[in-house]
């Protein structure tokens, strides 16, 4: 049996949950705010880096306002690059993608601004991403195809995730990011996506060295034929595997998986029945998962 990172699965789902569980902060965090909304959380040394702006950022001990001129979402995204490049450049922002998410005070509303994926994390801004729990049936008994993510990845290399997982790009909805990323990741085309409805939203929330990761994610389910193997068409997976129930819960406990990755994995086992009701983790694993 592999080495145990988690004592059970409602403690790994804390970790990667923190906003539901009540974990003490490891530092103390200062609100961004835009339009008296607060759009992310900064760490107070993130928050200092952003100081030779003082055109655009407001500060006190609590806060960071961020308005541009003009003061609209075009205006803050054009000052928010300039700002973003500048602090990649010198390191503060690292894994730039090329690719700008749209950030909003809830989702669906009307966009704020839009800001390169990496710097996400950054500033604490919740992003959005679509996953997919590739399942398929080997001598009767469930199993969930996994991915491994390359190792040339910028974040989570060479981690177990699930058989499908993007972020939202700007302009995307979530059943595109869905088709999209399932073809690139699995090789899944969109004939067998057809009656694959979104099955729910997560929230996940936990500390990295950048700052803060705040992710919804909209999850889905797919039952795939038995002679069915994925196959990767943007190098950014590895390897895929097969894996039972008890395989895919001894690597969620050993802590081989991403965190937003194993939570949605435990959703998936709780929407299949796995976890009965009368599990002493049953209520705990619900209730931290929710947005």
């Amino acid at each position: 049996m592999k080495s145990r990172r988690h004592a059970d699965l409602a403690d790994l789902v804390r970790s990667a949950c923190t906003h539901a569980s009540h974990l003490d902060r490891e530092i103390s965090l200062v609100a961004f705010e835009v339009q008296d909304h607060t759009l992310g959380w900064l760490r107070p040394s993130f928050a200092n880096a952003l100081e030779r702006w003082p055109h655009w950022f407001a500060f006190s001990p609590e806060r960071v306002r961020f308005s541009a001129t003009p003061d609209t979402a075009e205006g803050r995204t054009a000052a928010l690059a300039q700002v973003t490049r500048a602090l990649a450049a010198e390191g503060l922002i690292a894994g730039w993608r090329d690719e700008e998410v749209s950030v909003s005070h809830h989702y669906a509303a009307p966009e704020m601004l839009r800001i390169e994926r990496a710097a996400t994390r950054a500033f604490g801004m919740v992003a959005y991403g679509a996953h997919l729990t590739g399942f398929t049936r080997r001598d009767g008994e469930p199993h969930l195809w996994i991915a491994r993510r390359s190792a040339s990845k910028s974040v989570d290399p060479d981690r177990l995730d699930n058989l499908v997982g993007g972020r939202i790009a700007s302009g995307f909805t979530v059943e595109e990011t869905i088709r999209k990323e399932s073809w690139e990741e699995a090789g899944l085309p969109p004939a067998m996506l057809r009656d694959v409805p979104c099955v729910g939203a997560l929230r996940v929330e936990y500390s990295v060295p950048e700052g803060l990761h705040r992710e919804i994610l909209f999850v889905h389910d797919l039952w795939l034929p038995a002679d069915f193997t994925p196959r990767n068409t943007d190098g950014e997976v590895s390897a895929h595997y097969c894996m039972s129930i008890p395989a895919t819960i001894e690597a969620l406990l050993a802590g081989e998986f991403t965190p937003d990755a194993g939570t949605v994995t435990v959703d998936a086992l709780l929407r299949l029945g796995v976890i009965a009701p009368e599990d002493p983790q049953y209520l705990d694993l619900v209730r931290l998962t929710k947005p």
